[in-house]
């Protein structure tokens, strides 16, 4: 049994809306900075350990991948089994939008596509995914979009209908978000952030979906996509998005077949909740040993 926890800031969700998402993020542009402006006075060497202990008091026998990068120092902040691979579960629902949105040269779509890419990734809508899925080419789109968006890890399904079974890794959701804040033209990226930022919880399945991102860290805004399923060897829940207008926070589990989904959200949480001490730029004279 396996987990994998990446960091990054991104969540889908659906549903009837019972929690009020928190206002969108507004991606800065990245600053011309001095060195010393871009080092973290965060010592963050120690963060890959504190998430997998999190993750591990309330699961045990759980593996992470984690990847927490910032956008205004341009790098990797800290990293756990960032390139190995994962499945991707809903997350795989951000390459099918970009690649619709592509596919039509960057033109925000009109009524109805454009709410139905609202709605599969702020709900996380699986029969909009499959209908898209299906008419974009099923596997070829993850196969464009590992391409266009320089996705070095990122694989399609063995069985190609079965989308949520693509693989992906940390590192990759790192470097999709990095592509949809600084390569995708602005309306397009526009559309899909907002709905990131307005992922509902529920999701349109029911499933209560602010684990990790959202509740892992109260008072942030943040755009997220989220995912999970369950397969023959374990439980997959990820949690990935941008958090505040700076980091990328993504977090990739697998954890083992027993655990309840109740569980594995507390997990999850609590792995995010151990990331919060490197957003808020603790002085190095103030760490803890």
């Amino acid at each position: 049994m396996t987990t994998a926890v990446l960091i990054a800031v991104l969540v889908a969700g659906s549903g009837s809306l019972t929690d009020t998402p928190p206002p969108a993020v507004a991606v800065e542009p990245v600053p011309t900075t001095t060195a010393a402006e871009t080092t973290p006075t965060f010592d963050a060497s120690g963060l890959p350990r504190a998430v997998s202990d999190a993750v591990n008091d309330v699961v045990p026998h759980t593996d992470l991948g984690f990847a927490l990068f910032d956008t205004r120092a341009g790098r990797t902040i800290a990293a756990l089994d960032a390139d190995e691979p994962f499945y991707t579960a809903s997350l795989v629902k951000l390459l099918i939008a970009l690649d619709v949105l592509s596919t039509g040269d960057w033109h925000v779509p009109a009524e109805p596509l454009r709410a139905d890419l609202t709605a599969m990734i702020a709900a996380s809508h699986d029969g909009i995914a499959e209908s898209l899925w299906n008419s974009g080419g099923r596997s070829a789109i993850v196969t464009r979009m590992a391409k266009i968006a320089g996705l070095q890890h990122t694989r399609p399904p063995a069985i190609s209908d079965q989308w949520e079974m693509t693989s992906t890794t940390a590192s990759d959701i790192v470097t999709l978000y990095r592509y949809l804040t600084t390569q995708v033209p602005l309306a397009a990226r526009d559309l899909i952030l907002g709905a990131m930022a307005a992922a509902t919880n529920p999701a349109a399945d029911g499933f209560a979906q602010y684990f990790g991102i959202p509740d892992g860290l109260p008072g942030e805004k943040w755009a997220i996509k989220q995912g999970w399923m369950e397969i023959q060897r374990a439980v997959v829940l990820n949690t990935s998005g941008l958090v505040g207008s700076r980091y990328v926070v993504v977090l990739l589990a697998e954890l083992p077949l027993s655990t309840s989904y109740v569980q594995g959200r507390a997990a999850v949480t609590a792995g995010i909740a151990a990331v919060a001490p490197a957003l808020t730029e603790q002085p190095l004279s103030r760490k803890e040993n």
